[in-house]
């Protein structure tokens, strides 16, 4: 065989599947574009989240009304596109992405009923499901500083939106709607990346064809037929098989991650505190958000300084990490049922390190589900990840919304009123109401 077919063939895996060739570097703009893919994606999330209360504003609708929006259609796409989103082009995937959330946001922006919002979140919720399946699949035809660079991407998102959307509604005082419609905006990236990026993932995964001594083509590896077919339904069912023992602690940490933000901490503000209690909502998403962009990111930024520093780094012991994420669950429900901290400051703390905790979760599952699928299989695995972290947070949506009421009946109790019970504006005019009074 010539020495370029035998380069060619050491870029596939036995199974058929794509493997890059680990003697080359990805492109910088490559990484850049998967970078990018993940903080659009989270950061439309995100901000979602961000804003939950003020869609609601005016209401005394449970918050996790919005998470159920924003995550139920999210969920049932990840439950369900992995069985057959492979025979989709990426490009249609991802113009779908693309116009399910810019669909959303505008309704969010432009809708005044609270019912037309939550479709909106419905709308963006689909669109980011679709993204996540698409991208997390997308990394397998590179190198895994690709799904490094997409993990840190998704923590930036996540704390890039909320950050943004405090400065923009507390401090500079721009409405939510037009808060919005500036990101919204921000979705056309979209293309700019998959343009720029490489196109690896549509080259064939099919080596090329070899002659044997009586001159007919065959290949040295199996059936071409057999390599380029999809997995069966046998074959997806024992991948999820083999993932369980994984999935498991992360549908766990996703579950207390998304109680403790939607149900709990809306539940707990300070009279002492130097912010409205309205204001409580946006620095606890903002911290939380902000330490899991430091645990998203820290194996990418360790592998651009020393790639052995990043192995060494690595922490697979899913199960410990996820037990971490409950028990930050447990202190802050017994917070806000017996009202014992003296301040808001230990709550900022530890929303960071439960943020924290969920980042290293994540990108440590990212790491371990790759290295342990090889080919069609890793593709299929990384695409269903999701599923789990879908899972618990749809869970922790209905969940809250028992939670929620309880807790902020207990706090009414305990305080005699319910100012510091609720961390939501009574009217939404409310929201920017202080930006009045500064300037009146």
């Amino acid at each position: 065989m010539e020495e370029g077919s035998k380069k060619t063939l050491a870029r596939f895996t036995d199974d058929g599947g794509f493997k890059p060739n680990q003697h080359e570097r990805e492109r910088f703009r490559t990484v850049a574009a998967f970078f990018v893919f993940g903080a659009l994606m989270y950061a439309s999330y995100s901000l979602v989240i961000a804003g939950a209360q003020d869609i609601l504003a005016g209401t005394f609708i449970q918050t996790s009304m919005v998470l159920v929006a924003d995550i139920a259609p999210y969920f049932a796409v990840s439950l369900i596109a992995p069985y057959f989103m492979q025979k989709i082009p990426y490009f249609v995937r991802i113009t779908t992405v693309f116009f399910s959330g810019i669909t959303g946001l505008l309704i969010i922006a432009f809708a005044r009923q609270v019912h037309w919002k939550l479709i909106g979140v419905g709308m963006t919720s689909f669109g980011f499901g679709v993204s996540e399946v698409t991208f997390l699949a997308l990394t397998s035809f590179y190198h895994e500083v690709t799904l490094s660079a997409y993990s840190a991407g998704t923590g930036v998102g996540f704390m890039i939106a909320p950050l943004y959307y405090t400065a923009m509604t507390t401090w500079a005082c721009v409405s939510p709607s037009a808060t919005i419609l500036i990101m919204a905006a921000m979705l056309l990236l979209i293309f700019v990346c998959y343009y720029a990026m490489d196109k690896k993932h549509l080259k064939s995964p099919i080596p090329p064809p070899t002659k044997d001594t009586t001159g007919s083509t065959t290949n040295e590896e199996e059936d071409p037929s057999t390599e380029d077919a999809p997995l069966t339904y046998r074959e997806k069912f024992m991948v999820i098989f083999q993932m369980l023992s994984n999935l498991t602690p992360l549908y766990i940490a996703w579950f207390s991650e998304y109680l403790i933000i939607q149900a709990v901490l809306t539940t707990l503000a300070f009279p002492n505190a130097p912010f409205r209690p309205r204001d409580h909502y946006q620095y606890y998403i903002f911290v939380f958000l902000g330490g899991e962009v430091v645990g998203r990111s820290y194996l990418v930024v360790l592998t651009y300084i020393n790639a052995n520093w990043a192995e060494k780094a690595k922490f697979p012991y899913l199960w410990v990490l996820s037990a971490i994420e409950v028990m930050h669950l447990m202190f802050f429900i017994l917070a806000a049922w017996y009202r014992f901290l003296p301040n808001v400051w230990i709550v900022l703390f530890l929303s960071f390190t439960g943020g924290l905790t969920i980042g290293v979760l994540f990108v440590n599952a990212l790491s371990f589900l790759r290295e342990k699928f090889e080919g069609r299989y890793k593709e299929f695995a990384m695409g269903y990840l999701v599923v789990a972290l879908g899972g618990g947070t749809f869970t922790a949506s209905l969940v809250g919304l028992v939670t929620e009421p309880l807790l902020r009946n207990r706090c009414k109790l305990l305080l005699n009123k319910d100012d510091f019970c609720f961390t939501r504006s009574k009217a939404r005019e409310n929201i920017i109401s202080h930006c009045l009074v500064k300037t009146g």
